[in-house]
């Protein structure tokens, strides 16, 4: 049976805080690679297994596990780019009224 949109779109939101939610009693998998150092991928990747797991195989939780982990590194590599400061505004300027026109009569 197919998980409705707004259920999913609640659930996948609700991703992120699933590990902290699980505290010691966290859901037992495959222990990571050696030298994995991307830690919090492998915890979201639990959290969608304990919640999707009876609808995915085991290459779409891989699938799954992959792309967090390069949303993650895209992520660090943004932050790393991007250094803003308190001074920096919105890049869009947003105005009620619109500007008005040159040579048009009132």
């Amino acid at each position: 049976m197919p998980v409705p949109r707004r259920g999913f779109l609640i659930s996948v939101a609700a991703v992120p805080l699933a590990p902290a939610a699980l505290g010691a009693q966290g859901v037992p998998s495959a222990p990571a690679p050696a030298g994995e150092k991307n830690t919090v991928a492998e915890a979201l990747a639990q959290a969608v297994r304990a919640q999707f797991g009876e609808h995915l195989d085991a290459a779409e939780l891989e699938a799954v596990r992959k792309e967090l982990r390069l949303g993650l590194e895209r992520g660090e590599r943004l932050h790393g780019q991007a250094r803003l400061t308190n001074a920096d505004g919105p890049v869009s300027l947003f105005e009620a009224r619109p500007p008005a026109r040159r040579g048009a009569g009132r």
